[in-house]
């Protein structure tokens, strides 16, 4: 691993650009000893696109046009639950 002086950084920032552009980590050092250790950031990964499952088509496949008549799910509930 790379060491560099803080003092010798103030001066000339080009080593700092060469450093990060080389991808290295440097241990930052004053008055010889390391203060700080500076690491570049990991590459970004790509985003992936996720694709949903059509969950209407899905619900259309299973039970087609059919639609259930005003209170009918109010009924089931009642029934499971021993109401009448």
């Amino acid at each position: 691993m790379k060491t560099a002086e803080l003092e010798d950084l103030k001066r000339d920032t080009s080593q700092l650009d060469a450093f990060v552009n080389g991808h290295e980590s440097i241990h930052l050092m004053a008055g010889g000893y390391a203060v700080a250790l500076l690491t570049p950031l990991p590459k970004p990964r790509p985003v992936e696109k996720v694709q949903w499952p059509d969950f209407a088509a899905q619900q259309r496949a299973i039970f087609g046009d059919r639609v259930l008549p005003a209170g009918t799910i109010q009924q089931l509930m009642d029934e499971e639950r021993g109401e009448h």
